[in-house]
């Protein structure tokens, strides 16, 4: 497989840089924007307003030679068709307290968690099931692939991902039992309403405990994933070891994905602020050994997506780059004067300090399920 140049990046406290250092690599901030390229000398000046800013570490690059991959598709889609099939009549058989059986939605799971496992990428390629009248379902299904992959990282043996995965296609269960007019809501929440969004976890549980096949972990992940590290979570203020490691896991997929999803009071985050949403609390409300795994496998782009770069361009994602996935290899798309378009070489832009990837144009990510 050919080799491309990869970035990874270590962080340098600011006391360590001196004043007349001559820069052997390019010097990043928190959101890997370039503060001072390789070659540049430091400055008194340049550290002082560092210091101004609050900065208090800095990314240092580090280049190191990698194989470049092509994304592919992270759970085919046919499997996550029959498991939205399979999760909508099961979720409203038991949210109505009908018979049901769990089988169909356990053999789903069965088949994620082998195409998870059987995945030979680094980095996770997210792509997510879009449908907005059954935003609950497809919310769910999204959360349970993410949350598998995030238990493959961690190391967890099969049957965990499998329980973990599971306990995650049921964690919003009880919101089926919260009024539309709440969820779907494109105002501020009243005390009261939120309330009632409180109690979506202990509503799962009891109609959970109904059905003897489910086992606690799997109920554990519905009840808890809303629990936070420092006790400000819901519904029982949960402190750190007390929340279950699945229940964790599933925490920082479920909060990925609603941010990273257009919601009735808000539009979809970027994926830079949802990212730095996750670090910040990481080791304060949320497992940082959970997020820092999640961060760091994350690929925010698929090969054939089409997004906007900081010079104003089009250009196509034409390889990814499994230590910086941020920055994957692209190729230009350029108009000849006949109107066809032809794509340039390919850029590497975990090389370049002037080009960025500042929106997306057609995310090939984004599925639609109809």
């Amino acid at each position: 497989m050919e080799k491309a140049r990869g970035v990874r990046t270590e962080r340098i406290p600011l006391g360590k840089l001196e004043v007349g250092q001559v820069l052997t690599t390019t010097l990043l901030d928190e959101k890997g924007q370039v503060l001072l390229a390789k070659g540049k000398q430091i400055t008194r000046p340049f550290l002082e307003r560092l210091k101004a800013r609050g900065q208090e570490y800095v990314l240092l690059e580090i280049l190191e030679e990698v194989e470049a991959v092509a994304a592919t598709e992270d759970v085919p889609l046919e499997v996550k068709k029959k498991t939205l099939e399979d999760l909508q009549d099961t979720l409203t058989a038991l949210s109505q307290k009908k018979s049901v059986s769990i089988q169909p939605l356990e053999q789903d799971v069965r088949r994620i968690v082998n195409d998870v496992r059987s995945h030979r990428e680094v980095v996770i390629p997210i792509i997510q099931l879009k449908k907005h009248d059954d935003f609950t379902f497809t919310h769910s299904l999204n959360v349970s692939i993410i949350a598998a992959f995030l238990g493959k990282f961690l190391g967890l043996g099969e049957e965990e991902i499998r329980l973990l995965g599971l306990g995650a296609l049921l964690h919003d269960l009880g919101k089926l039992h919260i009024p539309q007019e709440i969820l779907q809501k494109s105002q501020p929440l009243t005390p009261e309403e939120y309330r009632i969004i409180e109690k979506h976890p202990v509503t799962a549980l009891k109609i959970l405990d109904e059905y003897a096949a489910i086992g606690g972990r799997v109920k554990n992940v519905a009840f808890e994933h809303h629990e936070k590290l420092d006790g400000s979570g819901y519904p029982r203020r949960l402190f750190g070891r007390d929340i279950s490691l699945l229940a964790q896991i599933t925490a920082v997929a479920d909060i990925y994905e609603a941010l990273t999803s257009d919601r009735p009071y808000r539009k979809a985050l970027p994926l830079f602020e949802v990212v730095e949403y996750l670090m910040g609390n990481a080791g304060y409300k949320l497992d940082e050994k959970v997020v820092t795994t999640f961060v760091s496998h994350i690929s925010p782009y698929q090969v054939g997506d089409v997004v906007r770069l900081s010079s104003g361009e089009e250009a196509v994602v034409a390889r990814l780059n499994p230590i910086l996935p941020f920055r994957p290899f692209v190729r230009l798309r350029i108009k000849r004067p006949d109107g066809t378009v032809v794509l340039s070489e390919e850029i590497d832009l975990s090389r370049s300090l002037i080009l960025t990837i500042v929106g997306e144009i057609e995310l090939q990510s984004q599925i639609q399920v109809e």
